[in-house]
């Protein structure tokens, strides 16, 4: 595989700058490399595959060569390191504010949800709750009552015998609320079935991402492809920054010296030497590299599964930025781009003249998905999609693909905080980073971001006896402290 070097300048070997070498070029691994740099560390990246991202990336689309992200990402208003990251990148207005949550009800009723930001945080949220015309008053009422319940200080066993997020509700909210709202935020939230995550993690998304502030659950979309955000703009961003990116090329091995700290990386027959060593990679990847760090995986780290469906139609199917879907096989629908269609392809008389519009439709939880049949879960989803917007009833699906990641998030089951590793190794300069490090946070790309930040964090202190700490979370205001505790 070719090597590609995504900045001019070397490190110099004469430099008194200390040396570091990140494995890995997704979030995590490119977050630990900006903090490092920033601290004055000489750091190079070492990325396998031939764009930096990792699962936050895009494809090219053969129609047109332009970039389709494989799979929508999104964040929140409350991803303060991950926002962080952007702002100073040079591309934060690239990600598009939505204050307003759309859902989309089993009648097709719309709900416009949005919190109120004029009102103090939790009561931000009443406009939230009951604008989703969708429940009844009482069911509203119980919604509301779930959340703080699930929110109020309280201890929550972190073992394997904390409740899963349907043992623990289904004592506690109406079965229509579970399916219509818990069931559709949690799995888009977690990346998981209701029936195994952990109940802790859905207090997190709960009281983080909703009850904490009132820019807390603020969708924030990218309105550039993620190959072009994160694996162009932020790496040139580091460039700039004196950090060295190398894509296609493998770290094969751990270098070690005799004191049995780490001494360098190996890439085939190659050594890059370094002071330090930063380890972001996946959990598997870095139990093959380092076996007697951390422990061969087993079933404690399960990947979750989510997919994506891309469906282009010679028109525009729906008229809002993005839509949730409850009570349907689909969980999120995001408007897409427009294209240019060729004469051949396009039935005279309808849609725009040579355009094709671009929507994605995501699916967390997958596995086992209409049987695997591909084709019926296309089938399924347009038939959907039809039923609920009418203009898509008119429209000629032009072509389409189904993009599945297995193992896109780390399944965030009961217990899976006490065997998730943290920064620091038992080798004094190798550290791990990785959105399935010990991070507070469920598998997102706030949790990468600030695996990269605590693993550059944890080095520095090491070297330099100074650790950097990471963007504190939004302020929550007294009463929420009293409430939620901390």
């Amino acid at each position: 595989m070719t090597e590609n070097t995504h900045d001019q300048r070397e490190v110099d070997d004469t430099n008194d700058q200390r040396r570091v070498v990140v494995v890995g070029g997704g979030l995590a691994g490119l977050s630990a490399a900006a903090a490092l740099a920033e601290s004055g560390f000489a750091v190079e990246v070492i990325e396998s595959r031939r764009n930096c991202g990792g699962r936050a990336a895009s494809f090219e689309d053969p129609q047109d060569g332009s970039l389709v992200d494989a799979c929508q990402h999104v964040a929140m208003g409350c991803c303060t390191n991950f926002l962080d990251l952007c702002q100073r990148a040079g591309f934060g207005s690239e990600l598009r504010r939505d204050r307003t949550l759309w859902f989309i009800g089993p009648d097709g009723t719309r709900s416009a949800c949005t919190p109120a930001g004029w009102l103090p945080a939790p009561l931000h949220l009443l406009p939230l709750l009951f604008g989703m015309s969708h429940f009844s008053v009482w069911e509203k009422l119980a919604l509301a009552y779930g959340m703080m319940r699930l929110a109020v200080r309280q201890t929550i066993a972190t073992d394997s015998t904390e409740p899963t997020a349907a043992r623990w509700l289904r004592s506690r909210q109406p079965e229509r609320v579970i399916h219509l709202f818990w069931q559709p935020v949690i799995e888009s939230a977690l990346g998981e079935s209701i029936e195994l995550v952990g109940i802790s993690a859905v207090r997190k998304v709960v009281v983080d991402g909703f009850l904490a502030h009132p820019q807390a659950a603020d969708l924030l979309v990218p309105t550039e492809p993620l190959g072009k955000l994160f694996g162009t703009k932020l790496v040139s961003w580091l460039g700039d920054q004196g950090v060295v990116v190398h894509t296609g090329r493998t770290v094969t091995a751990i270098q070690y010296g005799d004191s049995h700290e780490v001494t360098g990386v190996c890439c085939g027959e190659a050594v890059l030497p370094a002071e330090a060593v930063v380890l972001a990679v996946p959990w598997r990847a870095a139990a093959r590299l380092v076996p007697d760090v951390l422990p061969p995986v087993d079933e404690s780290f399960v990947g979750s599964p989510i997919t994506a469906v891309h469906l282009w139609f010679d028109r525009q199917i729906f008229d809002l930025p993005h839509a949730v879907l409850v009570g349907r096989v689909s969980q999120w629908v995001f408007q897409g781009d427009e294209e240019h269609i060729e004469k051949d392809e396009k039935p005279s008389g309808v849609g725009k003249e040579g355009m094709a519009h671009h929507c994605q439709v995501v699916i967390s939880a997958s596995r086992g998905l209409c049987d695997g049949n591909r084709e019926h879960l296309l089938e399924t989803v347009v038939a959907e999609l039809r039923e609920i917007f009418p203009e898509a009833q008119a429209a000629r699906l032009i072509r389409s693909r189904v993009v599945t990641d297995p193992t896109a998030v780390l399944s965030v089951r009961p217990g899976i905080d006490t065997v998730r590793p943290s920064a620091r190794t038992p080798i004094q300069n190798l550290f791990l980073a990785g959105d399935w490090t010990q991070t507070g946070w469920p598998s997102t790309m706030e949790g990468a971001v600030r695996s990269g930040r605590y693993a550059a964090s944890v080095l520095i202190g090491s070297m330099n006896g100074t650790e950097r700490p990471v963007v504190e979370d939004l302020r929550k205001n007294a009463v929420i402290r009293l409430f939620v505790g901390g």
